[in-house]
């Protein structure tokens, strides 16, 4: 679970498997995989730091002692893949 700061200051306790995106504005939402959404004075960059840090120890307590080290350098990499153009 990651702790997100609520607008009236104090700290909530949210399961990162239930964050579908988070968007920054003035504070940042964060929307949930049930539809609804949060808002809370954390950076966009804080929460997702704080959810690539949870999933990393996650999968690091899973595979145990035999964990790549791909596993603890756990980043987003945008998909540069070319995409197929439709011929018209």
């Amino acid at each position: 679970m990651i702790a997100l700061s609520k607008l009236d200051g104090t700290t909530m306790y949210l399961n990162e498997d239930h964050v579908e995106r988070v968007e920054q504005g003035a504070n940042s939402a964060v929307y949930l995989t049930n539809g609804t959404y949060l808002i809370v004075r954390d950076h966009v960059d804080t929460i997702n730091d704080s959810i690539r840090s949870e999933k990393t120890a996650l999968l690091s307590a899973a595979l145990g002692k035999d964990a790549p080290d791909a596993v603890t350098a756990l980043r987003a990499v945008l998909d540069e893949t070319p995409r197929m153009q439709s011929r018209s």
